[in-house]
Order: structure tokens, then C-alpha cells, then sequence
């Protein structure tokens, strides 16, 4: 007896929000508790090792710093989650947690990122461009 099959398409990897949304002045709202320090390595080398799904070859300005033209703009994926370049810089440079549900996700996945297939990777850019 075959094993059943399920043709359901995988749900699309969820895009992780860089902060909360913007005040009426247009400035980032940040509602998050701090990381942990002891996670903060273990988070930056999860967030930077992902895989880059989609990149330019230039950088942004720096939200909380705007005279620094920094933040690397790149998206990365682990088949789950997808994340902005500037996620772990944030993280890096101002101490800024990434998404709580991301956090959560990357501790129960004991910080080992899994390999991303090519599918996935098109999954991943189709949420990114909303195509």
C-alpha cells in the first residue's frame, strides 16, 4: 500500500518585519523587548548565513543613523521565514530584535539553518516582489 501524497502547494515562507510600522512623522515605532545577549551571536550568524534570495549592489540609509548609508539590501531565507539585510544589521549595530516569532523560530530550530531548495528560493522572491 503506497503512502498517501499531499500535492497542496507549501505554505509561502512568511516575510519578518523590520520594525512595528511608522509614527505620523514617518520615524520607525520599535515595540519589542531587547535580545538576550547570550542569543545575539547565535542570531547574527543564523541571520547572515542564510541564503540571499534577492540583492542589490548598493546599500540604504541607515534609519536610525541617517547619515550612514549602510544597511545591506538583501533578502535572505530559510524556507520559512524570510528576512531584510537589515534585520541582523539592525540587530548589530543598535541592538534592534528582530521579530519576536522569527526569534522564536530560529532558538526552536536549535540556530541550524536546513538547505533551501531552488523552489523555495522562487517562493521566497515571489513574496519579496508580491508576484
Amino acid at each position: 500500500m503506497s503512502e498517501p501524497t499531499n500535492d497542496a502547494p507549501a505554505s509561502p515562507p512568511r516575510l519578518a518585519r523590520v520594525y512595528e510600522g511608522r509614527d505620523l512623522d514617518g520615524r520607525p515605532i520599535i515595540d519589542r523587548d531587547p535580545i538576550d545577549p547570550t542569543l545575539t551571536d547565535a542570531l547574527l550568524t543564523y541571520l547572515e548565513s542564510a541564503p540571499i534570495v534577492l540583492a542589490a549592489r548598493s546599500f540604504d540609509v541607515d534609519e536610525f543613523a541617517p547619515a550612514d548609508r549602510d544597511v545591506p539590501l538583501n533578502y535572505r531565507t530559510d524556507g520559512t521565514w524570510i528576512w531584510a539585510g537589515s534585520v541582523p544589521h539592525y540587530l548589530r549595530k543598535h541592538g534592534l530584535a528582530p521579530e519576536p516569532k522569527l526569534v522564536r523560530h530560529i532558538q526552536a530550530r536549535g540556530f541550524e539553518l536546513g538547505p533551501v531548495d531552488e523552489t523555495t528560493k522562487d517562493r521566497a522572491v515571489s513574496v519579496i516582489t508580491g508576484s
